[in-house]
């Protein structure tokens, strides 16, 4: 098990990205809020700043071979929380759910955000993280049952265990480590703590470029390659020559050095990647389509299926695609570039090394893309597919607060205690009339038993000497009464939910989609949607940068009535 953290400075940009992977990342199947909400993650920088913390959350990953369960991962943050004298109630936490790449290890794993400013107005304790964490990791692996991990720091582990006293657990850790000297420490799986010691230097720089490497393979996309940063205290940031990037070592402010460089990347390619990243499209790794072999035009061409029979789809697929024999030899550590709004195409990059020939092939391959994407878009303009991505987006949105509980008494009219009496009139009136109707020395005992059990599934209570058979009064002061007492327990019941943080989100979230349904349906926005079926927060961002102008849609109406389709379905 692995459980290692990184905290979020108030001052960098880390708490945007790293929420934008953890609840809305692409590269997950499923992602699941079980405590808290990206609210109260965003929350937090403000309430730092106020007391002028140089922290504003501290960012838990815990990942673990076999499988965890959530009650399992709750007791391992009660004990992560004891150990940082935090509040566990007030930690974020989330599930992700996606395959391994060797189909074994198990398919979840966890983000927990702690507050770093705690109740009582102090820092959260942070001496030694590495350390304790790993004695977390290793007291988790024995109580769950899971296969012990050989950790870097077991020896200080061990050390600290026996002076607390939990020698049971100290004796169970030397049992599984076959080494306690430091010189036989793994140091791959802990290279965070090897870069972090790193001097920049002439020879130190080949240590700090192999460390990027290194995440650079172990990143599934672009995206969490650059939020993976975070844990070494690095950063991205424009450098002073145009079209640079630059990486900044946030302890002492350091220049390490181009990005691209340093990621063992060409330049157009890392800076294609980065600034899809910032615009929130799908970064994730995708090997060359095109081999470093003499491929002539034709054979490249015939990687690009036939327009007519390519369908978009609402959902980008993740799962690698099946390629032929021209895309089977490819160059390692390369992936493809994105378009402004990406779409589902495959795009090549030229590599040093490739001769003139295989340039113009995959010249060629780019071309055929690029107008497929064009084709794609008119097909955006058909109504049903526009109608099917619009509610797709809807949907993804509600699947997101699916864990919240229903709306109790939604329709106002169930909380409002004249409608309320009103119904009950309805109920109760023809019961009572055809009692008095029928009452007398040996008859109306039906009706009557039919009244009171009436009375009883309503849940009336008893009113003593009140007679709400025979006086009128009495009666309709009771079902007004009553009537009263239904409206304020449900109106309690409702507010109760209504002041959820949860619900507040939800219902401003909702109000933010509706806003960017009808603006992409009056607009007809192809572009817009396309942006929102991957990131409805940068969409809504988008549509909120519009001009608050209808002259392109007359264009845009006329453009969908000129197009009509020219491709087959």
């Amino acid at each position: 098990m692995i459980v290692k953290s990184a905290r979020m400075k108030t001052s960098a940009q880390g708490i945007s990205s790293t929420c934008r992977h953890v609840f809305h990342g692409s590269d997950n199947e499923k992602i699941t809020v079980l405590q808290g909400s990206e609210f109260d993650v965003r929350a937090e920088l403000g309430r730092a700043r106020s007391v002028g913390s140089q922290y504003a959350v501290r960012h838990i990953k815990v990942s673990s071979y076999e499988d965890m369960t959530d009650k399992q991962l709750f007791k391992l943050v009660k004990k992560y929380a004891r150990e940082f004298k935090a509040d566990p109630s007030s930690a974020t936490i989330v599930r992700h759910d996606k395959p391994r790449a060797d189909g074994k290890a198990s398919t979840h794993h966890y983000h927990i955000y702690f507050p770093e400013v705690l109740a009582n107005g102090k820092i959260m304790d942070s001496s030694f993280s590495k350390i304790r964490e790993e004695k977390i990791a290793r007291i988790a692996e024995i109580d769950f049952g899971h296969k012990p991990v050989l950790g870097k720091h077991n020896a200080s582990v061990i050390k600290d265990l026996e002076k607390s006293g939990q020698k049971y657990y100290a004796d169970i850790i030397r049992q599984n480590t076959p080494s306690l000297d430091p010189k036989d420490a793994p140091d791959a799986s802990y290279s965070d703590k090897q870069f972090r010691r790193a001097k920049i230097s002439g020879t130190a720089l080949n240590e700090v470029r192999q460390t990027l490497k290194e995440l650079r393979i172990n990143s599934e996309s672009f995206g969490q390659m650059i939020e993976g940063l975070d844990q070494h205290n690095l950063e991205i940031c424009k450098g002073d020559k145009a079209n640079t990037y630059i990486i900044v070592n946030n302890d002492n402010g350091n220049v390490l050095g181009s990005a691209n460089r340093l990621f063992q990347m060409k330049k157009t390619d890392f800076n294609q990647q980065y600034e899809s990243y910032i615009n929130g499209q799908d970064t994730k790794f995708e090997p060359l389509e095109a081999s470093v072999e003499n491929i002539p035009a034709q054979k490249v061409a015939q990687t690009v299926s036939d327009p007519s029979t390519r369908i978009l789809s609402s959902r980008q697929d993740n799962k690698p695609q099946p390629q032929n024999q021209a895309s089977q030899s490819k160059p390692a550590g390369h992936w493809s570039g994105n378009a402004p709004i990406a779409l589902n195409t495959e795009k090549s990059v030229a590599v040093e090394g490739m001769t003139q020939q295989e340039r113009q092939s995959i010249h060629d391959f780019n071309k055929q893309e690029a107008e497929k994407d064009q084709q794609v878009r008119e097909l955006l303009a058909d109504q049903k597919k526009f109608a099917a991505m619009l509610d797709d987006v809807i949907s993804a949105f509600h699947k997101k607060y699916q864990h919240l509980p229903p709306e109790p008494f939604a329709n106002p009219s169930f909380r409002d205690s004249h409608i309320i009496e009103q119904r009950i009139h309805e109920q109760l009136d023809p019961l009572r009339s055809a009692y008095l109707n029928k009452k007398g020395w040996l008859s109306g005992g039906k009706e009557l038993k039919a009244f009171n059990e009436k009375t009883r599934d309503l849940h009336f209570k008893d009113f003593p000497r009140l007679d709400i058979l025979n006086n009128q009064k009495d009666y309709d002061y009771v079902i007004r009464n009553m009537s009263s007492l239904y409206a304020a327990s449900r109106k309690k019941k409702h507010d109760q939910w209504s002041s959820s943080i949860d619900v507040i989100n939800y219902v401003n979230n909702k109000k933010d989609i509706d806003n960017l349904v009808s603006y992409i349906q009056q607009h007809e926005d192809a572009d817009l949607l396309l942006l929102a079926s991957k990131s409805t927060t940068l969409a809504i961002q988008k549509m909120q940068e519009q001009p608050q102008t209808y002259n392109n849609v007359i264009h845009k109406k006329n453009s969908v009535k000129a197009i009509k389709l020219q491709i087959g379905m």
